[in-house]
């Protein structure tokens, strides 16, 4: 998403470059600073931000991304252009670029983060039974000793819980279940786990 975005941003900036490059200038001898002249755009200081090299371009781009008083850089084209159409560069970026594109980036790294802290509450309430990790639908655990029965697998494996008949599924909670069986003080489970599986790291 942040190399399409970075795409949209060259792609509009090398417009920018062919359609408003040398227009926003403080030489007084070019006739295009005097249309300037009591501006917002000349007031605010925003010389810097035109369209005469890429990286100008980019930095006017980024300035609209972020919202930044796009309205008074867009006046200061339409200044020097002395046309309205102008306006349809800036609106085009700002649906694109702003409005779909960005969302998108931000929508994509609150959800990450909120993966990222589903997994954390997910450790924090995983439980040791001393034999295993006991986490909400599995259970990790060292293959040596299972329920202080020694074994002939090594590694750490992971068990998982099912049910044959869907309403006894559907009645049990997983983790406590998964409790139950790798304590050595419970009873037989009446339940079965999957064949063990090795951890993933």
């Amino acid at each position: 998403i942040l190399l399409f975005l970075f795409g949209i941003m060259y792609i509009f900036s090398s417009i920018g470059m062919q359609s408003f490059g040398g227009l926003i200038t403080r030489d007084p001898s070019n006739p295009l600073s005097e249309r300037l002249r009591g501006t917002d755009f000349a007031s605010a200081g925003y010389w810097e931000n035109n369209f005469n090299d890429l990286l100008a371009g980019f930095n006017v781009l980024f300035n609209l991304l972020v919202v930044n008083n796009w309205t008074t850089q867009a006046d200061g084209i339409l200044a020097v252009t002395e046309t309205k159409l102008s306006r349809y560069y800036f609106l085009a970026f700002h649906l694109l670029g702003v409005v779909i594109v960005c969302n998108l980036v931000i929508a994509f790294i609150i959800d990450s983060f909120l993966d990222e802290w589903n997994e954390a509450e997910a450790i924090k309430a995983a439980h040791d039974t001393g034999d295993a990790v006991i986490e909400e639908k599995r259970a990790i655990f060292n293959a040596d000793i299972v329920t202080g029965t020694k074994t002939n697998l090594s590694g750490q494996y992971v068990a998982r819980m099912y049910a044959s008949n869907p309403d006894q599924m559907m009645s049990m909670r997983t983790g406590d279940e998964l409790k139950k069986l790798f304590t050595k003080t419970s009873g037989v489970s009446d339940r079965s786990i999957d064949p063990l599986e090795p951890a993933s790291p």
